[in-house]
C-alpha cells in the first residue's frame, strides 16, 4: 500500500522547502549583482560589465551598467530575504530571461557558455514568484502585522 503524498508532509515542511528555495534563487542572483556592481567574488565591477553588455552589442553607457548592477543585487536580496517576493522573483525571472536569451547561441549545456545554468535559475526564480515566498518571508511577517493591526481595530 502506498502513503498518499500529503500524509508525508509535516507541519512546516512546506515553509522550510520554499526557504530553501528562496535562498538558492536569490542566492544565486546576488553575488553575480554584487560582482557587477563592486568587483567583489571575482566580479568585473562596472566597467567590466560595461564592456560585458558592449560585448554583446547592448547599450553600455553611464548609467545603465551602474542601474543594471544594483538592479541585479536589490533582487537578489529581496528574494533571499523574501520581501516583496513575487514581484522581486519575477524581475529576477526576467533579468535571467535575457541572459538566456544572450546564450542562445551557445547552446544548451552551460560548460560551453548555453543556456543550461541561467535557465535552472529562471526557473527557480519563477518557481518562487509563482508559490510566493512562504511563512519563513519578511512578506509573512508583514502581512501577519498588518492582519493583526486590522484585527484589533
Amino acid at each position: 500500500m502506498v502513503a498518499h503524498a500529503a500524509s508525508l508532509a509535516r507541519p512546516g515542511t512546506t515553509s522550510a522547502g520554499l526557504l530553501v528555495l528562496r535562498l538558492a534563487a536569490g542566492g544565486f542572483l546576488l553575488p553575480h549583482g554584487l560582482g557587477k556592481l563592486l568587483g567583489w567574488f571575482g566580479g568585473p565591477g562596472i566597467a567590466g560589465f560595461a564592456a560585458e553588455l558592449q560585448h554583446f552589442g547592448l547599450p553600455s553607457g553611464a548609467p545603465l551598467p551602474l542601474l543594471l548592477a544594483a538592479l541585479q543585487t536589490l533582487l537578489g536580496a529581496l528574494v533571499v530575504a523574501g520581501a516583496f517576493t513575487r514581484i522581486a522573483a519575477l524581475g529576477s525571472a526576467a533579468f535571467l530571461g535575457v541572459t538566456v536569451l544572450l546564450n542562445l547561441s551557445h547552446g544548451w549545456f552551460w560548460m560551453h557558455g548555453g543556456i543550461e545554468y541561467p535557465l535552472l535559475w529562471l526557473l527557480a526564480n519563477l518557481a518562487v514568484a509563482l508559490t510566493g515566498p512562504g511563512t519563513l518571508s519578511i512578506d509573512a511577517w508583514r502581512n501577519r502585522t498588518h492582519a493583526g493591526a486590522a484585527h484589533a481595530r
